[in-house]
């Protein structure tokens, strides 16, 4: 308990406002309340700020959020008292009488509804910033800051913040504040309160009745229900700059233990996070996110008690009341945590591979390989799922997937062209279809994994559910919708039902679910690229058959799938036995770097972990500035620089996971390929040779092919880190979607020369189209 008691806190937090935020309470003051309801005004209080000024404060707010917190507002609404009391603002504000002749306007009004926010996440730590699903009982009563998934949310409803009451007996009438939870009663006062007032009659009555307003304090809130968050770029560790300190002072203990505390809440799925949530807005914080956003929400944690049942047990569930909000995902914060040595990484081995070569053995005799910008993309795209053999085109088209080209929107408000590229994977058991997937799943910085077995429609979409105890509904968000901004894995994609697989039309084409049923018409977001595997029909490709026979999969279906790879399991003796050298050869590997991992992890601070440890507030300033970073290493790469401390044998080595899944939450961030003129006359004459041909095996060819060739070629030029998209990338795109036919998706083995392979299928192609076109 303070010195002073709670009076004491809230006339010292009145200080602090009048010192540090008496600008802001003099706006707050001069803002005309119209005659039609509002939410209530807020103010927003930087918590870095109140920690260097009151650092006691802020620990009585940890250790007694709903006790405090009420006084805050209330220091808030004496601060503007003493302001528009004072002779400074009645000075340059004269009062109502005085302004109406000249001005009629009035000098504003105090604001006895504000709130006051404060950014609490900027000092989360382990103990007030657990994961979701690790929220209990001895969390109840204390302050938090979760990193959560909205996976359902509610309309906006109301309900009374006071209740007028008057005394039967004398007739007084009084405020009661009604309980936050509604299914709780009002508790109403053992006596009447003018027995304790000295100048009125005393009355003792206990019983009241309710009056009803001429203008009812209302307020709003909505209730949503979040999970560990599907972005594994969010920290739900919520490191802040002083424990990122405190961790490095204490060695290697303490941070091997945040480290794993924060890779145990990174990779969450929709089978695994079953825990949720309920946390309720209130007041400004209403419809400020939608079903599948990432928020970072900082609220009291306290129980609510169901209606009570005669001969029953009573049931209570655990529920958060939110005092700030923030959505992380429309926010690119990849790149503010981006630092010029690992931009200088970047761009040494992009320069590695510039006119260099290496010294290659070949019959006991040295020679100089010459190394292009082809030999470091196959570096990269050795370090895709290397536990698979072979399958250099598969690789390399969900490589350019995950990487995604640029969306665009049509002017005066069209249709918006999508970025992103659906991927299915065709093919017999046992060719690595799903560990393909998985492994999508987690170079990605978003994703969901899921299971066609037993999904509906609703559960890909979105469904309304209702709500518990009352007469409402909620939006549950599906896969798509969870997946916004990042990837889909549907394994299994054949056993999802015909009509089920019409709902993601929709979400496929146009990345929109429209929803309408009871009371919710919405349409959400699912901006994500679609990969799918699936069995053929029957278990086995038959090559007479088209492919839609094979797959058991609509025309229209398969048309929103960039490319569709056929993987089959062909009798090859030479291929056998070099799958089997390769399990053979990862297993040992594996075996023995585990004897060594300890050491290494107790020496090497992951990339992954540095992005979670956040000095200050992340601003358009610093996304900004990270931009330029990345596109100033892009120029210095496109233009050779004489900066190189790594030899081209360095740079050879495979990437680490990590080091890849980096790669591509900055490619995807930082550059938007622009086509270039050569470029676009090459997607046009293939565009044009493709329609000419009348024995297509695929059919004859839509304005679909151009979108995908645009954007597999900008996923490729974001692969080799430009910032435009030259003909070697539109080169690299028709030969992705080419090898995705019934006889392309080979099991790729030999190691022949990229850039030769480049120039020879660069000269063909152009014979082609100058013979057609």
């Amino acid at each position: 308990t303070p010195p002073n008691g709670d009076d004491g806190l809230r006339k010292a937090f009145e200080a602090f406002l009048l010192k540090h935020h008496a600008r802001d309470l003099y706006e707050l003051i001069l803002v005309v309340e119209r005659n039609e309801p509002s939410s209530p005004p807020s103010l927003h209080v930087d918590s870095l700020e109140l920690l260097s000024a009151m650092p006691r404060l802020v620990n009585f707010i940890f250790s007694r959020p709903r006790a405090i917190l009420p006084l805050l507002d209330a220091a808030a609404v004496s601060a503007q008292e003493r302001i528009y009391s004072s002779s400074t603002f009645l000075e340059s504000h004269p009062s109502e009488e005085e302004s109406e002749g000249e001005h009629g306007g009035h000098p504003g009004s105090i604001k006895r509804m504000v709130r006051v926010r404060i950014d609490f996440h900027r000092l989360s730590c382990p103990g007030v910033s657990p994961a979701v699903n690790h929220i209990r009982s001895r969390h109840t009563g204390r302050l938090l800051t979760l990193y959560g998934t909205v996976t359902r949310l509610g309309t906006v409803k109301s309900h009374e913040v006071e209740q007028l009451m008057e005394c039967t007996s004398c007739g007084l009438r009084f405020l009661v504040s009604c309980n936050k939870d509604v299914n709780k009663p009002i508790e109403l006062p053992t006596i009447c309160p003018s027995a304790g007032d000295q100048q009125t009659k005393r009355c003792k009555n206990t019983s009241f009745r309710a009056v009803r307003a001429a203008r009812p304090v209302v307020s709003d809130y909505q209730e949503l229900r979040i999970q560990d968050p599907v972005d594994r770029t969010q920290s739900s560790f919520g490191a802040s700059w002083i424990l990122a300190q405190h961790y490095s002072s204490l060695g290697a203990n303490a941070y091997e233990f945040s480290r794993e505390k924060t890779k145990s809440r990174s990779s969450v799925s929709i089978a695994t996070a079953s825990h949720a949530l309920l946390v309720v807005l209130e007041d400004d914080l209403v419809d400020k996110c939608q079903a599948g956003d990432d928020i970072c929400v900082t609220l009291v944690v306290h129980w609510r008690w169901h209606r009570a049942v005669r001969d029953q047990r009573a049931q209570l569930e655990q529920i958060g009341h939110a005092t700030s909000l923030q959505v992380l995902n429309k926010q690119p914060g990849s790149l503010s945590g981006t630092g010029d040595e690992e931009l200088a990484s970047i761009a040494s081995f992009w320069n590695a591979f510039k006119g260099s070569s290496v010294s290659k053995a070949e019959n006991k005799d040295m020679h100089r390989i010459p190394l292009g910008p082809l030999h470091g993309r196959n570096i990269i795209l050795k370090s895709v799922c290397p536990q698979l053999h072979g399958l250099k085109t598969v690789k390399l088209a969900f490589l350019l997937a995950l990487l995604g080209g640029v969306p665009r929107s049509e002017p005066d408000g069209g249709a918006t062209v999508r970025g992103d590229s659906h991927l299915l994977i065709v093919g017999d058991p046992g060719m690595g279809k799903s560990q393909l997937l998985r492994y999508a799943a987690q170079v990605a910085p978003r994703s969901v994994l899921t299971s066609g077995v037993g999904s509906t429609a609703a559960g890909l979409t979105a469904a309304a559910v209702k709500c518990d105890g009352s007469e409402g509904w909620m939006l549950d968000a599906g896969a798509l919708v969870l997946a916004d901004g990042g990837i889909c894995c549907i394994d299994e994609f054949d056993t999802i039902s015909t009509g089920e697989r019409a709902a993601i039309h929709e979400a496929m084409e146009q990345q929109t679910v429209s929803f309408a049923k009871g009371s919710i018409v919405a349409t959400l977001q699912t901006r994500c690229s679609v990969f799918g595997a699936t069995n053929p029909r029957g278990m086995k490709i038959d090559p007479n058959e088209s492919l839609s026979h094979n797959t058991g999969l609509a025309p229209p279906l398969l048309s929103r799938f960039d490319c569709v790879f056929i993987l089959q399991d062909d009798k090859d003796p030479d291929q056998d036995k070099l799958m089997s050298a390769h399990m053979l050869a990862s297993y040992c590997a594996e075996s023995l770097s585990s004897c060594k991992v300890a050491s290494a992890q107790a020496n090497v601070f992951p990339l992954e972990d540095a992005v979670f440890v956040k000095k200050r507030k992340t601003s358009a300033s610093d996304i900004q500035q990270g931009t330029l970073r990345c596109l100033e290493t892009v120029k210095s790469t496109q233009h050779g620089s004489d900066r190189n401390d790594c030899t081209p044998e360095d740079h050879l080595r495979e990437w680490s996971f990590d080091r890849l899944r980096r790669y591509i939450s900055l490619a995807r961030c930082a550059l938007k390929p622009k086509l270039t003129p050569e470029a676009e006359a090459l997607i046009r004459g293939y565009f044009q040779l493709r329609r000419q041909q009348e024995d297509d095996p695929k059919g004859r060819p839509t304005i679909r092919l151009i979108e995908s060739l645009i954007r597999l070629t900008q996923a490729h030029a974001r692969l080799m880190w430009m910032d435009e998209a030259l003909p070697r990338d539109v080169i690299v795109a028709i030969e992705v979607i080419e090898s995705s036919n019934l006889d392309g998706a080979r099991n790729e083995t030999n190691e022949r020369d990229p850039e030769e392979y480049y120039r020879h299928k660069e000269r063909r192609l152009i014979k082609k189209i100058s013979k057609c076109v």
